[in-house]
């Protein structure tokens, strides 16, 4: 298992350690700094944003409702699949996850790099998530007293402290707009950087020259040096000007034939000799027919058509089951597109060639960054937040309805929280199985 992550780790929370006891031997700014535990709360009283933010306040309530019944639907949405994902991890071997991409942090969860793009998303989806909160309060005529940043070695969340006499006083109605407020605000803000995402994909235009999508790693053309995003202009003295082209004259080579690939990298003109081999047993069948010598060269050839293509699918889906279908592509595409795996990986990272996909203007692949990575972290962040799991927004619409339920008719809400912890503590056994599973399979 690779350690070089720890290192770093341990420097930066030894910096905060120091840091924290600066701050509680010498006092430092009291009303500033205080801490929960080993987390250290920055905050300040100025809170009057949010009185001038929730001027609108029949809107707001219609706006809390829906986000009621949103934050219920995602609450049972992501539940049946902890379920279902911990009933399938009972039966698939997997690999096991590895510690540091438990945590959503930039850098050292593999998945998640560490650009610009990706702490801009992270702090935005913070704080839309309190403010949230924050304005639903002052809405419902519930005063805020702080609000601030919530930092352990780095800041990991914001927070609004809505004074707690006030909120016990109101109804179930206003705490449940309360607490979904946040993930709401995720939700909402996820969707509207996925439109302004989708409007910016359409102004983008495919090159018409095939390209090099991927090279087998230990076969022709990996040893010759081909690069994954080579744009392709001839092989030998023959101009290739589609798939079909290169299918047409591969097809006609031989084991042990010397070919010349012609093409660029990011505009840099490339050549390559290039001795083909035979083709791999687990592709002949597809490839070859019995008794033909075919040489192979070792490369999975695209268009740039394909990639528009694959972007119309995730775009506009025909169908409700497409819709999920796309939304599930959306979610795992930084696990997939960070492995190498996903021709849609210029949404997140890097960018295309522009002989692939031409951009309408400069900084285009940047704002496409931030759009993706501000759309997928609030909507996991809106959707995850959902669970009725404990200290979750959704636990506590759980155990807020539970509690009332339970006292309109009479009886004890310690047996409401009772539930809730117990519901907590299937949640959280559910999320640990897949973990430890594919230590045991």
């Amino acid at each position: 298992m690779d350690l070089g992550w720890l290192i770093p780790v341990l420097i930066a929370v030894m910096m905060y350690a120091c840091i924290c006891f600066a701050i509680v031997k010498y006092n430092i700014l009291p009303n500033t700094f205080s801490f929960t535990g080993p987390f250290l709360m920055i905050k300040t009283t100025r809170t009057g944003i949010f009185d001038k933010l929730s001027g609108w306040k029949r809107l707001l309530l219609i706006y809390g409702n829906v986000g009621v019944i949103l934050t219920v639907l995602c609450g049972i949405a992501v539940t049946l699949l902890f379920v279902f994902t911990a009933f399938m991890s009972l039966f698939i071997d997997t690999e096991p996850i590895a510690p540091q991409n438990l945590l959503l942090i930039p850098g050292i969860n593999e998945y998640v790099p560490s650009t610009f793009a990706v702490w801009f998303a992270l702090i935005f989806a913070m704080f839309i998530h309190e403010f949230g909160h924050g304005i639903l309060s002052r809405a419902e005529n519930i005063r805020v007293r702080s609000t601030g940043i919530l930092a352990f070695v780095i800041p990991i969340g914001a927070f609004v402290e809505p004074d707690e006499e006030d909120i016990a006083k109101s109804s179930l109605g206003t705490k449940l707009r309360l607490y979904a407020a946040g993930i709401t605000n995720n939700l909402v803000a996820g969707g509207i950087c996925l439109l302004a995402l989708v409007l910016l994909l359409g102004l983008v235009v495919p090159g018409s020259s095939p390209y090099v999508y991927g090279v087998y790693e230990g076969y022709p053309a990996d040893e010759a040096g081909v690069m994954p995003g080579m744009v392709v202009y001839a092989i030998d003295n023959t101009s290739v000007f589609s798939l079909a082209d290169i299918s047409a004259f591969l097809a006609e080579t031989k084991v042990n034939q010397t070919i010349t690939l012609h093409g660029a990298y990011r505009g840099t003109p490339q050549t390559y000799d290039i001795t083909l081999t035979s083709i791999p047993k687990d592709l002949s069948d597809r490839l070859l027919s019995p008794g033909e010598n075919t040489g192979f060269i070792g490369v999975s050839f695209s268009e740039p058509s394909a990639i528009t293509n694959a972007l119309a699918k995730l775009m506009y889906p025909d169908s409700p089951l497409q819709a999920a279908g796309s939304l599930l592509t959306f979610v795992v595409l930084p696990f997939s597109s960070i492995a190498g795996s996903d021709a849609l990986s210029f949404l997140i990272v890097d960018s295309p060639d522009p002989a692939i996909l031409s951009a309408p203007f400069d900084g285009f692949w940047e704002i496409i960054h931030i759009l993706s990575w501000c759309a997928w972290i609030n909507i996991l962040l809106g959707i995850f937040n959902a669970l009725p799991l404990g200290p979750f927004d959704g636990g506590q619409m759980l155990r807020e309805s539970l509690r009332s339920w339970f006292v309109s008719r009479g009886k004890d809400e310690k047996t409401a929280f009772g539930i809730c912890r117990s519901i907590s503590y299937i949640l959280v056994l559910l999320i640990i199985i897949p973990l430890i599973m594919p230590y045991f399979l």
